[in-house]
Formats: structure tokens, sequence, C-alpha cells
């Protein structure tokens, strides 16, 4: 997990924007009736207003919000799985609830169709990016997390004195 603020960014934007992309591509695609090249064209047209509105919700507000849930559902000794299943939970509940009814606006649709479809698109919207988190976005970003880490740490082997080698 991130262990500084530039860190918290990196992760934060790799994780979005993976989010974002296939979030905006499923509903998209549903919205235009099947998967093809103008659902993959208009997805691309609508992610940088997408991306900004998602980062700037889950940066400021969502993130905010669970970390006070993380406080209360989770200890110091609960294992590191156990935090990062409720901390995609609870960002996932709060983000996929907000970004349903704002993907409705910025797709065009009217307030009334919007709240008069809503138990039927954030339910598949928060199943799908439950598992779109847990099983892609979390470890895809964990990883560049990892690797930048790794590169920020100095390796323990060119630190050795003479008397180590002999």
């Amino acid at each position: 997990m991130p262990s500084n603020k530039k860190e918290g960014i990196i992760y934060g934007i790799s994780i979005c924007f993976i989010m974002v992309f296939f979030m905006g591509l499923l509903n998209i695609s549903i919205h235009l009736g099947g998967f093809n090249l103008n659902s993959i064209k208009t997805t691309l047209i609508a992610f940088p207003v997408t991306f900004v509105i998602a980062f700037v919700l889950e940066t400021f507000f969502v993130g905010k919000i669970n970390h006070i849930l993380l406080d209360k559902f989770t200890s110091k000794t609960d294992s590191i799985n156990a935090f990062i299943l409720f901390n995609c939970f609870f960002i996932v509940t709060l983000m996929s609830l907000i970004m349903t009814i704002i993907g409705g606006f910025l797709g065009g649709d009217n307030a009334k169709t919007i709240f008069s479809e809503f138990f039927i698109r954030w339910p598949r919207n928060f199943c799908a990016a439950f598992f779109l988190n847990i099983l892609v976005a979390g470890p895809i970003s964990r990883l560049i997390l990892r690797a930048i880490q790794s590169k920020n740490t100095p390796n323990e082997n060119t630190n050795l004195s003479f008397e180590n080698n002999i």
C-alpha cells in the first residue's frame, strides 16, 4: 500500500484510470446496444472528463469517508487482505452510487430516467466495479506501486562491507 503522498497519488491515478475506462466502456456499450468500435470511440472521448470527476470525487470526498469507515471496521491486527477487501468494498460502494448518477447525466439522460433506472443500473455497476477492482485494477495498481517502491529502496547488497564478503 502507499507509504507517502506521492505513492498515494500514483496508486490513485492508476486504479482510477483502469476503473473509469472499463466501467465507462461497460456502460457506454450497454447504452449503445453492444460492444463495438463506436462504443470504444465514445468511451475514449468521454474518458478525460469522467476521469477528472472520478479522481476528484475519490480524492476529496469518498477517500475521506473511506478512511473513517476503515478505522471503524479494521484494526492493526487485521491482515492486509482484510484491509484490501474492506477498502475495495467501501470505495466501490460509494463511487458506484455517485458515478451511476453522474454517468447518467454525462450520457445525456434526464433526471427522471436516471432515478427511475437507478436500481437497475447501480447493482450492475456495483458488481462489475467490485470484481474489476478486486481482480484487475487493484492487483495492477499494487504491482505498479511495488515496482515504484522497490526502485526507491536501495539494494541491500550494495552496502556490504569488505568484512561481510570474507
